[in-house]
């Protein structure tokens, strides 16, 4: 979970993996009681996060050539043009679809998380799924 969510936000394995060790570190340092999962997915979220606006990142998703389109269709790819297309999206948006929809956590704990309130989380999730819909469109036609 922890990998996934620094990977998705960060969209860089090395700072993924970075972020994995801190969250770990983390942990031993503070020894945190009640629900871990989600005292480890709020660290790693903010972590992810607070290293891309640090380094000031800008990710341009990678150019896809429209016409190999039908070859990126395979089951395979498709999990790397939906990575790509979420690589689109600001840090906050990436947090806020990945812990929803690869994570599976409700607006409330997603609110909790990312210190937002229930309806931000509703709303983010809402405007970038419709981000995610204009980029993926053209890329694969009428599917949507």
């Amino acid at each position: 979970m922890i990998l996934s969510i620094a990977y998705r936000i960060t969209g860089n394995n090395a700072d993924a993996w970075d972020i994995l060790q801190d969250t770990v570190l983390e942990f031993e340092k503070r020894k945190p009681e009640g629900n871990i999962k989600a005292w480890a997915g709020k660290v790693a979220t903010n972590k992810a996060i607070n290293l891309v606006k640090k380094e000031n990142r800008i990710i341009d998703p990678p150019d896809i050539e429209v016409d190999s389109v039908e070859r990126k269709l395979e089951k395979k790819e498709i999990g790397k043009i939906v990575n790509d297309a979420l690589l689109t999206l600001s840090p906050i948006e990436r947090a806020v679809v990945t812990l929803k929809k690869y994570e599976n956590m409700s607006h409330r704990e997603i609110a909790r998380v990312l210190e937002i309130t229930e309806e931000n989380s509703r709303v983010i999730l809402m405007r970038s799924l419709k981000k995610l819909k204009r980029v993926l469109e053209p890329l694969i036609g009428g599917v949507l």
